[in-house]
């Protein structure tokens, strides 16, 4: 099959968990015997930080205006048309935002397969003309889509009884970590790719995401100031989409939280692998890369109690409740105080992603939601 995707900024990923879910579709895909065109916006590659993409699939570049409010729609008409002369199988929209455009591959009489990623049309970024717009791009994918998937059970469920349709599904993935414990080098040797940092393994708090209002970094860097916990906070990351929220979050740390801006590859492996904790106090989620990779990692993951969560790591994590420094402080404290449940929990969660979490069987899940919508797109006609 040809398979356009179209939603992400592009390959490789830098920013966030759509281009990661889109980058290692390409791979599987491409594995499988398909061709793959992924669809980017030109200042995303200009700007990203992994260097150029030089694995299977093609990347197309389409133009769209800057800004907030336009970057994204204005991109994706371009990418929508773009497609049209392309002669794909399928069209796979990622998000509810480009699904508003469906319509043109739709008239088309070209198959869609819509995937939601996350209820973003709930996230605080968004103003409320902004979040009416994704609810009407959610209510076109899952009208215009032959096939839907959602990439949790919690998703799933809401939008099968939103919407009295079937929806699929098909979670995201994880590969198996590269570092274990037994490898990391000691810091200070010249092994090490974190040592530079003056962080120890063991000896430090992780945070890794985008630095923006729903992922509540804010509420983590008050958890760490006004509880006084002396383990460093590291924080992996930027605040690009939002940069005052950023600024506000460095100027309320204090000397125990270290920002050290977006980390990729094998110095984010090692970050990893050496941390005591991996927090994510996330109030809005689909399923969590984060989660997967610090889970591959055998590390202690402590996360707020949603079925995001639970859908990902199931009880193979800590969690705590409500939205107060005292419940999330009482939840990393009781990690960093004992080893023994760390080493438990941890273990526990990297044989949960290990087992069910799997990219290979997660591409074919997609292939056969791309051959459904290819056939009931057929049968339409």
């Amino acid at each position: 099959m040809r398979i356009a995707m179209i939603g992400s900024r592009g390959i490789p990923a830098a920013l966030s968990g759509v281009e990661r879910v889109v980058e290692e579709l390409t791979v599987e895909l491409t594995a499988l015997g398909h061709e793959v065109l992924v669809y980017a916006r030109p200042w995303y590659l200009r700007r990203r930080v992994r260097g150029r993409w030089d694995g299977p699939g093609r990347v197309i570049t389409t133009p769209g205006l800057s800004g907030k409010h336009t970057d994204a729609i204005t991109h994706t008409a371009t990418a929508m048309w773009d497609v049209l002369r392309r002669k794909v199988d399928v069209v796979h929209v990622h998000c509810a935002g480009p699904a508003l455009l469906g319509f043109i591959p739709a008239a088309a009489s070209v198959p869609i397969a819509f995937t939601v990623h996350a209820p973003e049309w709930d996230r605080a970024r968004w103003s409320r003309l902004g979040r009416a717009a994704l609810r009407a791009g959610l209510n076109c994918g899952m009208r215009l889509a032959s096939a839907v998937s959602a990439v949790s059970l919690n998703l799933r469920d809401f939008l099968v009884d939103a919407y009295d349709r079937e929806v699929v599904y098909i979670p995201n993935g994880v590969r198996p970590a590269t570092i274990r414990r037994a490898d990391l080098p000691e810091a200070g040797s010249k092994a090490s790719l974190i040592a530079r940092w003056g962080i120890k393994p063991e000896g430090y708090c992780l945070y890794v995401g985008r630095i923006v209002p729903e992922k509540r970094l804010d509420l983590l860097i008050r958890t760490w100031r006004e509880m006084q916990i002396a383990v460093p906070l590291v924080v992996v990351g930027d605040g690009g989409q939002e940069p005052a929220y950023e600024v506000e979050c460095r100027r309320q740390a204090n000397g125990s939280v270290r920002f050290l801006g977006a980390c990729f590859g094998e110095v984010l492996d090692e970050l990893y692998a050496g941390a005591a904790v991996v927090v994510q106090p996330s109030e809005l989620e689909g399923m969590s890369l984060v989660m997967l990779e610090a889970a591959s990692h055998g590390r202690c993951v402590v996360a707020r109690d949603m079925p995001a969560g639970r859908d990902a790591l199931g009880e193979a994590m800590v969690t705590f409740g409500g939205d107060s420094v005292e419940a999330l402080g009482r939840a990393v404290l009781k990690c960093l105080n004992n080893p023994t449940l760390r080493k438990r929990v941890g273990e526990a969660a990297r044989r949960r992603v290990t087992e069910r979490f799997s990219w290979s069987a997660i591409a074919r899940k997609y292939e056969r939601l791309y051959q459904c919508a290819a056939q009931k797109r057929q049968r339409a006609s």
